[in-house]
């Protein structure tokens, strides 16, 4: 039987409780040999949890089931899959349901392509599950403890270091802060201090400028008025955090920066600008973050200035680094909203509608398709070729054996060498091997980006703003401006899509330019 490893590690406490990369391995090629088994592929996801599935290393595995390179994939544990039921039942699906595959588990020393087996396998599945909620909860109540001692739970901070979980000033940076503070209390906006700190030369905690976002969180932490906070979002162990939790504020057993007067005033200014009415402009910006800086190569936003009959609003976009940062980082470079999206807009129609574009489009795109893949093409033949070269040497060491014209010891040193080489070059072509495999590499045709399109043009015109947004996001890689001193002269240079070509749940990205207007 031709076997596939799966193995996953995601911390170095893993690593150290025997889970490691390559103690999976070991154990599992061991597994492999008792049984007669020919392992013909390893996958690998180093340093990633089991919380979902995305992760490169078992998307080619999926990927490769369907080209029937094996007939086994055999994992040290269930969790080395997923750690979530839901995902484990869906990697199920694709394994063994569509592909026909079957999948073992060495730990639990079960082959799970029978009924019975795949019930067991879900009840394996939610132990796994309950283990990494188990462990989370558990993380957070001794977190939790911490915070409640007034100790540090980790985490970079301007103006202190952390010493045992303790807060220790940092004087250089502490003044920093207190600079912030002073100057809010003068009635400097955030935009206005950032700017200033950044003209002066003052870097954040992660040696970045300052900006609105990082001035707010600064006026905002209690942290510098020698409290401690815990528990401010809800979900702290995704990537993406949600919404606000249960926070814990306690006296903290470091010395605080600001004083407690200073920090009243500050909180008291806060909370009267964070109740001030909604604003009543109600325009849109479609096309915010896809248009690109001409001078530092941000993300452009949107803006609004009233006309001077101060009867309506007129939109631009502008640098989103000048907008947060000021004007130590970038100049404004800004560009009428009505006439860059008028121009954009122009642009995809004659895309949409004109099939000397779209044939010349999909030429550049395979054009550049082609280039990428012809060096791993080559490489990927010589490797073969070594492979070839090195089963050769095997054969013919074999045969001097057989004829009795090689001892045993000078035949198994030579063996060993060549197992290495050939176990050498087998990693070289397993990442060539997933270059080419990647999305951005594969062939479009003229139908498939018809199909895009057509769908594009067709609700774009319908859409509410929002999603208007979306749709121009999920087609526009970005949209260039030209560099220049006076605003009506800086124009669309050039507009990057990104064409959704692939049949399957990978994003295709490839790129290419629409011509002007």
């Amino acid at each position: 039987m031709k076997v596939a490893l799966y193995v996953r590690v995601s911390t170095e406490d893993q690593a150290d409780e025997g889970f490691s990369i390559d103690g999976q391995i070991k154990a599992l090629r061991d597994w492999c040999d008792r049984n007669h088994h020919e392992v013909v592929a390893v996958y690998k996801d180093e340093g990633i949890s089991a919380k979902n599935l995305n992760r490169q290393g078992i998307k080619k595995l999926f990927a490769d089931c369907e080209s029937s390179l094996f007939d086994i994939i055999a994992v040290w544990d269930i969790s080395r899959l997923s750690r979530e039921l839901r995902d484990i039942l869906t990697a199920m699906h694709i394994i063994m349901d569509r592909n026909n595959v079957r999948f073992f588990s060495l730990q639990e020393n079960n082959d799970y392509s029978s009924p019975y087996a795949r019930m067991t396998l879900q009840v394996m599945g939610s132990v796994a599950e309950l283990q990494r909620k188990t462990l989370i909860t558990n993380v957070k109540m001794g977190m939790t403890q911490r915070a409640s001692e007034g100790l540090w739970n980790g985490g970079r901070l301007l103006g202190y270091k952390s010493v045992n979980k303790r807060l220790i000033i940092i004087e250089e940076e502490a003044q920093i802060i207190r600079q912030i503070f002073s100057l809010y209390v003068q009635g400097y906006g955030y935009k206005a201090i950032a700017n200033r700190l950044n003209h002066a030369g003052y870097k954040t905690k992660n040696h970045s400028d300052f900006s609105i976002t990082s001035i707010r969180e600064i006026i905002t932490n209690p942290t510098y008025a020698g409290y401690i906070r815990f528990n401010s979002v809800q979900n702290w162990n995704e990537k993406r955090r949600q919404g606000k939790g249960d926070p814990i504020i306690v006296k903290g057993v470091h010395d605080p920066i600001v004083d407690m007067e200073t920090w009243g005033k500050v909180q008291n200014i806060f909370n009267i600008k964070s109740k001030k009415p909604s604003k009543t402009f109600t325009g849109h910006f479609p096309l915010t973050s896809l248009l690109r800086c001409p001078q530092c190569g941000s993300g452009m936003r949107g803006h609004k200035n009233k006309s001077k009959n101060q009867n309506h609003y007129i939109r631009y976009y502008q640098c989103g680094a000048f907008h947060s940062k000021g004007s130590a980082v970038c100049s404004s470079n800004s560009v009428r909203a009505d006439w860059i999206e008028e121009d954009v807009y122009q642009r995809l129609e004659n895309v949409f509608h004109n099939q000397n574009y779209l044939a010349s489009i999909v030429s550049r795109v395979n054009q550049k398709i082609s280039e990428q893949k012809e060096p791993l093409l080559s490489n990927l033949n010589y490797l073969n070729g070594q492979l070839a070269n090195i089963q050769k040497n095997i054969n013919k060491y074999l045969t001097l054996f057989e004829t009795e014209s090689i001892e045993v010891e000078s035949l198994k040193d030579r063996l060993r060498t060549l197992e290495q080489e050939k176990k050498e070059i087998l990693k070289q072509k397993c990442i060539v091997e997933e270059a080419l495999a990647q999305p951005t590499v594969k062939e479009i045709s003229e139908k498939e980006i018809k199909q895009s399109l057509a769908v594009f043009s067709e609700l774009l015109p319908k859409a509410k703003p929002e999603q208007q947004k979306a749709l121009l996001h999920s087609l526009v890689k970005e949209i260039t401006v030209t560099q220049a001193q006076n605003i009506k002269d800086r124009k669309v240079e050039k507009v990057e899509l990104m064409f959704d070509t692939s049949l399957k749940e990978e994003r295709v990205l490839t790129y290419d330019t629409v011509p002007p207007a």
